[in-house]
């Protein structure tokens, strides 16, 4: 009877590490779970009112060709920029924030026409960013996995890297640990 690997979340990283893992020479039979009722992680499509889709997550992603040359500019705003909003008892509308990315837009990249379409979100504490002592914990949990012998390894933004390229690495690198290979650097 083959092997069996259970991916634990439906996210890039785990997306990519069930990719990888089912197209290895001796592919294991690979379960997905996800815990949502779609896959993608913090990536997904959203279409708009107008029909005009958006790509959302940890960065942006346009498609090829000529729709992506005209589909995405992701703006994020936030730390003392927010908390100084925040702080000045501003109510942080939809409106308002549009008005300061289209600001930042022309002050940062010299895009000065209005977008023809604009979807706002606001999410507080959504850029992740490690804590001191990220890497010694990431350490340590290597060597309690490694001593104990317990057949898991870790993949993801929580873990080596945030923007979408690293969640895939990851991923690979997951597989390739689970598949005994070494990854290619």
């Amino acid at each position: 009877m083959g092997r069996t690997v259970v991916v634990l979340g439906g996210g890039i990283s785990g997306l990519a590490a069930s990719y990888y893992l089912s197209r290895a020479p001796c592919p294991p039979k690979v379960v997905l779970v996800e815990g949502s009722e779609r896959l993608g992680g913090w990536i997904r499509s959203v279409r708009g009112p107008d029909g005009a889709i958006f790509e959302l997550g940890p960065r942006g992603i346009r498609p090829a060709g000529a729709l992506g040359a005209r589909t995405l500019l992701l703006v994020m705003l936030g730390g003392s920029w927010l908390q100084t909003l925040e702080a000045r008892g501003c109510v942080l509308s939809q409106e308002l924030l549009q008005q300061e990315a289209e600001k930042a837009a022309a002050t940062h990249l010299g895009l000065n026409e209005p977008p023809s379409h604009c979807l706002v979100h606001l999410h507080k504490n959504s850029i992740p960013q490690y804590t001191l002592g990220h890497w010694q914990k990431l350490e340590s949990a290597a060597q309690f996995l490694a001593a104990q012998k317990l057949p898991l390894t870790l993949a993801g933004a929580s873990y080596e890297g945030v923007a979408v390229n690293d969640c895939i690495e990851s991923g690979r690198q997951a597989a390739a640990r689970v598949l005994g290979t070494e990854p290619n650097s």
